[in-house]
């Protein structure tokens, strides 16, 4: 390496210690010019500084990726610690770009070298910065504290400062994403206390840290300050794609302020920072935090655009975390995805993976992937895990029945003396007491979930974040169509009260606990259950004739009348359809069965309503 490539190494090197990408330009202006054969010089640090510049200051030049390849190439041959800090730089630009598998790579590579096995401390170190940092974009939080905590010791034993506060602000991302309130708190101290002084991209991710940490705490106020903070520096930095992430924290803190308005500038930036680097993981955070807007207040409607965009990138590019992750928002919106069917394995996993729990269940939501699931309604079926669950020994149906009772009481908060006089009604006291506790163990284990089940001054609850049932659900989407059939002006098309009856229809497959189970505590529910269905059918037909959609109200009324044939509203109903389409024998066809259902079970004549709809029949042509 000549001179001038030296004397460029170095500048910009120093530059992006400081954080003073804006500094950069004439470096760049020069490295760019440099043929490509200058990295086959002993040092190879040509190739890894020009990308790094063009990385952090212009990630929007046509000759970034070329470079960046160049850089890779060069890997082997860079010395370790420059080799782990030019493999940070491009993990971080495989995830800003949609690649974060190729990190993957890179880790593979560094461990068949056996690098981890260095005796300098600082090679150590490093490793373990690169690895947890592969781990954090896998969301795998609770193996990156692993990691951390490892290398923690090596940092105090060898007081290395510097690299004990970068770990120490990676532990603090892991205590987010794990939701670990406690250690957050106890690593934030430790980041707090630690006297080194970063350069300004390190210091806007400190502001960020604390803008995440205020969020989490409820604390609005400081997470603005801390927000506004984190983008005035990132601004001065000179770092399109970092300052793009402080501007999506602070536009997801406008959100939760409640001034959507407020955060659609930062969010245009972060647009146009995506549109002209290709960034893709800035255009999947844009499209979520955008949707997390108009998903938080009634007076916007969820744009399927954005949130379909967010989880078709995320999922095509393997996301499973992202920078700044926020577990307060991806559950919302996984939620309103999985309402909506956008990429419903996809978010199923991602659930699962990263252990969102919603703060309010989602009961509404079938494809939610819940622990336990329960069907009820016409049948009784137990999925634990998405798998079915037998009792195939005599010692489970025990269990099974206290569940079935728990459910039928309303499945929260019922009382011990309840529960027992329903299943053991013969037994007093003691003997009671220690069934119950019996059968509740037995039943714990059956769900395999502990904290399915909720005891608490010996009144018994099933948990509803991890527990789902049918007869909730049905209730839950009742209540929401019978709110939308209350102000017809706010669904005119009726679309939205559409859905929400089709969604009924699917989860009311027959009575509670099926046509043939006719325990005494079961019938309350089973009643308020159909009751409630068949006012809720005789409402969504009456909603369509009154709109004129005739077809659509004679598919409802069938429906109904597939659970209570017997409902002589129904068939008068349909009758009156099928005359307004002038199907006149198809509404004569409706009489005779109804006529016919009425005589034979209930021994009774049609009435009069009905009468006089038939003559009506007859005499019309």
């Amino acid at each position: 390496m000549d001179g001038n490539s030296g004397s460029l190494t170095r500048r910009i090197e120093a530059a992006l210690a400081r954080g003073e990408c804006a500094t950069l330009d004439p470096c760049i202006a020069d490295a760019v010019r440099l043929p490509a054969d200058s990295i086959s010089s002993p040092a190879h640090s040509v190739a890894a500084v020009v990308f790094s510049a063009l990385f952090f200051r212009l990630p929007h030049h046509p000759q970034l990726a070329v470079w960046a390849e160049r850089a890779r190439d060069g890997l082997d041959i860079l010395r370790p610690p420059a080799r782990l800090i030019l493999a940070r730089r491009l993990l971080r630009y495989d995830v800003f770009f949609g690649r974060p598998a190729r990190a993957a790579l890179l880790i593979d590579r560094f461990q068949s070298e056996g690098i981890g096995r260095s005796p300098l401390p600082g090679v150590q170190l490093q490793w373990a910065l690169l690895q947890s940092m592969h781990q954090d974009a896998l969301g795998a939080h609770a193996e990156c504290l692993e990691t951390i905590r490892q290398a923690q010791s090596v940092a105090v034993r060898h007081a290395a400062q510097p690299w004990s506060r970068a770990l120490q602000m990676m532990e603090v991302n892991a205590c987010l994403g794990l939701g670990d309130r406690q250690g957050l708190h106890r690593a934030w101290e430790a980041v707090r206390r630690n006297p080194v002084q970063l350069g300004l991209l390190g210091a806007a991710h400190l502001h960020q840290l604390a803008t995440q940490i205020a969020l989490a705490d409820g604390d609005l106020p400081l997470a603005l300050e801390q927000a506004e903070a984190a983008l005035r520096v990132a601004n001065s930095a000179g770092a399109p794609l970092f300052e793009a992430l402080a501007c999506l924290s602070a536009a997801e803190v406008h959100v939760d302020r409640g001034i959507p308005e407020a955060a659609e500038p930062l969010l245009r930036r972060v647009q146009d920072i995506a549109r002209d680097s290709g960034s893709v993981q800035l255009a999947c955070l844009c499209a979520f935090v955008r949707s997390y807007g108009a998903l938080r207040f009634p007076g916007n409607s969820v744009s399927e655009g954005d949130l379909r965009l967010g989880f078709e990138l995320a999922c095509r590019h393997g996301y499973r975390n992202f920078s700044w992750w926020s577990p307060r928002m991806m559950t919302a919106l996984c939620i309103k995805a999985l309402e909506q069917g956008t990429h419903v394995g996809y978010v199923q996993e991602l659930v699962k993976l990263r252990r969102l729990v919603p703060v309010a269940s989602p009961v509404h939501v079938e494809s939610w992937p819940w622990p336990v699931k329960i069907y009820t309604l016409g049948r009784f079926t137990l999925l634990i895990n998405d798998q079915f669950s037998y009792a195939r020994r005599k010692a489970q149906h025990k269990p099974l029945e206290l569940l079935k009772v728990l459910i039928a009481q309303g499945g929260r908060d019922v009382g011990e003396e309840s529960l027992t006089a329903a299943l053991w009604p013969d037994a007093e006291g003691d003997a009671a007491r220690k069934a119950f506790d019996t059968t509740l163990h037995r039943l714990r284990r059956l769900l395999g979930n502990e904290r399915a089940l909720i005891l608490r001054d010996r009144k018994l609850s099933l948990d509803p974040r991890i527990c789902w049932v049918d007869s909730w659900a049905l209730e839950r989407l009742l209540s929401k169509a019978e709110a939308i059939m209350a102000d017809p002006a706010a669904d005119p098309d009726g679309a939205a009260l559409a859905a929400l009856a089709l969604r009924v229809r699917e989860l009311y497959h027959g009575p509670f606990l099926g046509r043939e189970f006719e325990a005494s505590w079961a019938v309350s529910l089973r009643e308020r259950l159909r009751s409630r269905f068949l006012r809720h059918i005789v409402s969504v037909g009456a909603r369509w004739q009154q709109l004129r959609r005739w077809e659509q109200a004679i598919e409802c009324y069938r429906k109904g009348l597939e659970v209570d044939e017997l409902a002589e509203q129904l068939h008068q109903n349909l009758m009156l359809c099928h005359l307004r389409l002038g199907q006149r024998s198809e509404a004569l066809s409706v009489y005779r069965r109804c006529r016919f259902i009425l005589s034979v079970v209930l021994g009774i004549a049609p009435s009069a309503a009905t009468e006089a709809l038939y003559q009506q029949l007859r005499t019309s042509h």
